[in-house]
């Protein structure tokens, strides 16, 4: 028994109808990869961050991750997404704060922090 062809003979048991079906699982298959490897490689920069903090190894980072997130109940691709995040902010502070310090100290009283932030910023 045939399945009904759409109007232009693009149905599922048609050669066009197989090929388009194989494309599109092919796509998903490649998506599907993609997020699979940017999720390693989340999970790789937080065992990064880890063995910085931790002064370890990459074999500890990982079993610390590992270990951490199963405390937690939560999946590692989310606990690494939240080291990689809590990192960033605290870097993000760090260097602002270092900015406005130096930069105190050289404004005049008119300047507020955001001016000379902005004008750094143009001046890089």
């Amino acid at each position: 028994m045939e399945r009904a062809e759409g109007p232009a003979g693009t149905g599922r048991t048609s050669p066009v109808g197989r090929l388009a079906a194989t494309v599109e699982r092919l796509r998903r298959e490649v998506r599907a990869a993609h997020l699979e490897a940017d999720g390693r490689a989340l999970i790789e920069l937080a065992k990064g961050i880890l063995v910085e903090r931790l002064s370890c190894g990459p074999a500890q980072a990982a079993r610390q991750l590992a270990e951490l997130a199963g405390q937690a109940r939560v999946p590692q691709l989310q606990l690494a997404v939240e080291i990689i995040n809590q990192a960033a902010h605290d870097r993000l502070s760090e260097v602002t704060s270092t900015f406005l310090a130096v930069t105190a100290a050289h404004a005049s009283e008119d300047d507020s922090p955001a001016v000379r932030l902005r004008a750094a910023e143009s001046g890089a």
